[in-house]
């Protein structure tokens, strides 16, 4: 089973805890947090590289490409070695991340290429064909069936931990896998009567522009791309802004499925947040991980939400 076997390599079974503090703070009970810091490279990203990297193995391939501004390539390299993999990582010469010197010193072979993150998940793309290597960028169908049930592991964890399905799970949102996972991990227990109930699924963006909130906000059925001048992107904001979510139609599925909500978040509250978090639970979050509390607090207020129900803030990636 895919959990256990992530489990087995320090994957998952992440911190999730019931935040006191911030019931204080905020005025309501029943807030929950779920961090994915505690993962090999500090991100949820963990999940789905390795649930990439054993579909690659699987295939027969030696080698990978996969498109990152810095996490998801992190994962992937640190990963690989489980495998036997060698992972080509492809980025935006405009970024300089830090974690190109990690890569690099953990036998990942670095790729600098001209363009948007998009672009260069395209330009990969065609590289992974014309040198016979896997091709692990999301928005395929095999990857993004293989990442989906990674993160359907992190709605059975919280099942697990909690005893029971919380009532709204907040989820900071880009390309859209990962709150697609965990909404169908908990539309699975459901089915298998593990749990009565599923939570609203919260997606929390950027003011900075992201099409799932988007076209949510707009009452759209069908995902619409936004235009590249549409968006404005920081280095507070990078790890949720996007024109084009590669798995952005579930992602908005999943949203109505829930009977959930979407919402946009300025830079200044998710570092508020991540303050927050800081000093009252000593957790070093990610800024644009923390556009998830930020959300939920607005969809308290919002919805007008009675005290008791079960609340979870899920937090991607430690502030690295």
């Amino acid at each position: 089973m895919l959990q256990g076997e992530l489990i087995s390599h320090g994957i998952g079974d992440t911190i999730f805890t019931r935040s006191r503090n911030l019931e204080q703070l905020l005025g309501y009970s029943n807030i929950y947090l779920k961090f994915e810091g505690g993962n090999p490279t500090g991100t949820m990203k963990d999940r789905a590289a390795y649930a990439c990297l054993k579909l690659a193995k699987e295939k027969g391939y030696k080698e990978l490409v996969i498109a990152s501004c810095g996490n998801f390539g992190a994962s992937f390299v640190t990963l690989s070695r489980i495998f036997g993999i060698t992972t080509h990582v492809y980025i935006p010469e405009k970024y300089h991340t830090l974690r190109i010197a990690e890569m690099e010193e953990h036998g990942g072979v670095i790729h600098r290429s001209p363009g948007t993150y998009e672009e260069v998940v395209d330009y990969s793309t065609v590289e992974a064909v014309e040198r016979g290597w896997y091709n692990a960028n999301p928005g395929t169908p095999e990857n993004r069936a293989a990442s989906i049930e990674a993160y359907a592991t992190i709605a059975y964890e919280i099942v697990a931990r909690l005893g029971r399905a919380p009532d709204v799970i907040a989820v900071p949102t880009s390309n859209g896998t990962t709150i697609t996972g965990i909404n169908h991990g908990f539309q699975g227990l459901k089915k298998s009567e593990k749990t009565h109930k599923t939570p609203a699924v919260i997606a929390a963006g950027t003011s900075g522009g992201n099409p799932i909130i988007s076209s949510f906000l707009a009452g759209k059925r069908k995902i619409e791309d936004l235009k590249l001048d549409e968006i404005t992107e920081t280095a507070i904001n990078e790890p949720l802004v996007s024109w084009k979510s590669l798995d952005g139609q579930e992602a908005l599925e999943s949203i109505w499925e829930s009977k959930g909500w979407a919402t946009n978040v300025t830079d200044e509250e998710m570092l508020r947040y991540s303050d927050i978090l800081r000093h009252e639970e000593g957790l070093s979050v990610l800024p644009a991980s923390c556009a998830s509390l930020a959300a939920l607090t607005y969809y308290i207020k919002k919805k007008r939400l009675k005290k008791g129900l079960d609340l979870v803030s899920f937090f991607t990636a430690r502030n690295l």
